[in-house]
């Protein structure tokens, strides 16, 4: 006598379709989107103007290079961005504002305050909590423009 084993395959099949739903929901509830805080503002108003917000970061783009260092003995040092005209001319007065976080969690982010030395912006010293992965969130803006910059650093 011949067994059908197809009557198994489709209910196997409908139950690995429910867990790949209950999945995808657990891993979207546990990263909502408004966590992600790339632009500084919350992501109904990005959602709203990100023609506007990209750009404005062309038009920085085209005026400015960026160019980060990360400055560290063990988990302690601060962060240097050097910011160059593109044009050659002398770089404006910037407004930035600048947040240290983990790529995967909110829990350990910090606002850095930093003062420009020339042409460089400079963070004060930081000590971070732990090892692993960070990301610097940069936003500058001249008269005009607003760049969005983020940089990954490894702690060791």
């Amino acid at each position: 006598m011949a067994k059908n084993y197809w009557p198994h395959a489709i209910v196997g099949s409908l139950i690995l379709i429910v867990a790949s739903c209950v999945a995808t929901i657990i891993l979207a509830v546990k990263n909502p989107v408004e966590m992600d805080g790339f632009y500084f503002e919350r992501y109904q108003n990005v959602d709203e103007n990100i023609n506007e917000i990209e750009a404005s970061l062309r038009r920085f783009d085209a005026k400015y290079a960026l160019k980060f260092e990360a400055k560290f003995d063990g988990l302690s040092g601060h962060f240097a961005i050097a910011v160059a005209p593109k044009n050659g001319s002398v770089a404006p007065n910037f407004t930035h504002e600048i947040l240290l976080t983990r790529p995967a969690t909110n829990e350990q982010n910090q606002n850095l305050d930093a003062k420009f030395e020339g042409q460089i912006l400079k963070t004060q010293s930081v000590t971070l909590p732990k090892k692993g992965r960070w990301q610097i969130l940069l936003k500058i803006s001249d008269a005009n423009d607003t760049g969005f910059y983020k940089f990954n650093f490894e702690a060791r």
